[in-house]
């Protein structure tokens, strides 16, 4: 009886040890998945709160992470609500001044200054976006010293993940001004979309917009949410820069 009652316990003790093993492989594999999963780094552009905040529920329905470049001189009430749904606050000037044509103490003002006062209310800017995409090596270079990430606007351009960690990165505009038609717009988006679901190890592209609506400077509501429905039909992910520099 005695063998009996060991060899139980000693079973018992190789179950519960496999099973530890078994969860430390599953949970290795998950992150060996995701890192290997591509997709988006979707962002909207200046500071259209009342716009931005109508999509919080449709971003949801497609688990779809935002980035936000805001202009402001401190957080906003968007700002927490935005941070509390997921997404993430990045700096855009505070107000969309065109760097390359200011001083360096006016460059200070515009775009490192603020960020001790996001820093104070619990809000860590890593990324930041040039207004009109103009930019300069010798910016890049100072405001490296203060982000992880700069943006540009003006190219598409897949990524490694790893890539994304620190640097600067190009991104293409969604903006309805870019296409002659829907049919236009849809056709490149399958095209990105096809080259991030075949790609062999994690890659992302930054996109990004301004308000969703009809003008120019805008993406509509269907061709959003036509970016959004195909994106997770193939099976890719929505990332925020700052999720990306970890």
């Amino acid at each position: 009886m005695k063998k009996k009652s060991i060899f139980i316990v000693a079973t018992l003790v190789l179950i519960a040890a496999a099973a530890v093993v078994g969860i430390k492989w599953y949970r290795g594999y998950l992150r060996e998945q995701e890192r290997n999963q591509s997709g988006i780094v979707l962002a909207f552009d200046d500071y259209m709160p009342e716009n931005w905040e109508q999509y919080f529920d449709l971003f949801d329905e497609y688990d779809a992470k935002v980035t936000f470049f805001v202009n402001a001189i401190s957080p906003t009430e968007f700002c927490e609500d935005a941070r509390a749904r997921g997404h993430e606050i990045g700096f855009h000037t505070t107000g969309h001044a065109n760097l390359t044509e200011l001083t360096e103490e006016e460059v200070y003002e515009q775009a490192i200054a603020p960020i001790e006062a996001f820093r104070e209310a619990g809000f860590e800017f890593t990324t930041f976006a040039y207004p009109y995409g103009a930019y300069t090596d010798e910016l890049n270079q100072l405001l490296l010293q203060h982000y992880n990430v700069v943006r540009g606007a003006f190219k598409c351009e897949p990524h490694v993940k790893d890539y994304m960690k620190r640097g600067f990165v190009e991104s293409m505009s969604l903006d309805n001004a870019n296409f002659e038609s829907r049919e236009q717009y849809e056709a490149r988006i399958v095209e990105i979309l096809t080259v991030m679901s075949e790609a062999e190890e994690g890659a992302v592209v930054p996109v990004y917009s301004h308000a969703i609506g009809d003008g120019e400077w805008c993406v509509t509501e269907e061709n959003l949410e036509f970016l959004l429905k195909k994106a997770k039909e193939m099976g890719l992910k929505f990332y925020t820069f700052q999720e990306l520099q970890k």
